[in-house]
């Protein structure tokens, strides 16, 4: 596992690195702009991604924004971020048969086979 995905500071670690209260990351995670791993007795665990994240947040509020607008801007931040991922997978996928193309392979012609679909984009509801 990466180590900036590995969860290992405590709350009041994380709290203290970020420059805020506990309480603070309570209210983060009750809101649903945080979400710190659990140990198996329940203790709250944060990992390098999650402080980097509670940076962005503390720079948008700084920034006057609430706390629905941030959740929404890192709804959004965590969409693009899937939708870069689906892209250069695409295009691997595209040079990959580009390839196969100007060597002369059969095209593949039908659906791909178990397991090889091409993942689902998660849309927006657009009738809110």
């Amino acid at each position: 596992m990466p180590e900036y995905r590995q969860a290992v500071y405590v709350i009041s670690v994380a709290a203290e690195l970020a420059g805020c209260h506990p309480q603070t990351l309570r209210i983060y995670e009750r809101k649903g702009l945080l979400t710190p791993s659990r140990t198996p007795g329940g203790t709250r665990r944060s990992s390098e991604d999650e402080l980097e994240r509670l940076g962005l947040i503390q720079v948008l509020r700084a920034d006057g924004v609430n706390l629905e607008g941030v959740k929404r801007i890192l709804e959004m931040r965590d969409e693009i971020g899937r939708l870069r991922h689906q892209v250069a997978r695409l295009r691997r996928l595209l040079g990959e048969a580009e390839e196969r193309y100007q060597r002369g392979a059969k095209p593949r012609v039908g659906f791909p086979g178990p397991g090889k679909h091409l993942p689902d984009v998660m849309r927006p509801d657009l009738d809110d």
